[in-house]
């Protein structure tokens, strides 16, 4: 009976984990190289939703030393396509804005 609990809990959780939490958040822990950090990084630098979304889809796409932010992190060339990519930035966005939050 345990068994079929924990088979369900963990199908559960599979099939209610989203997109960016398997492509992106798995691998970024898997390296221990945090999101968060990167996140408030491109915020301080850009300063507005479409410049840090243009540009973290630009260092994604074709990532060089001259775009990077994050200077803790190797560069890495991620295999996806734009579309998908726009997606998920949209979620990576909306899950660690400030804006809207502070009160």
């Amino acid at each position: 009976m345990v068994k079929v609990i924990l088979c369900l809990f963990l199908s559960l959780q599979i099939v209610l984990s989203s997109d960016f939490d398997t492509a992106c958040l798995a691998c970024h822990e898997k390296k221990n190289i945090p999101l968060k950090p990167i996140f408030f990084e491109y915020l301080l630098y850009y300063s507005s939703k479409s410049a840090i979304l243009k540009a973290t889809k630009e260092y994604l796409l074709h990532p060089t030393l001259q775009k990077r932010l994050y200077k803790k992190a190797p560069p890495y060339q991620h295999k996806i396509s734009q579309k998908r990519l726009d997606k998920l930035l949209e979620e990576y966005w909306e899950r660690y804005k400030v804006i809207g939050k502070i009160k």
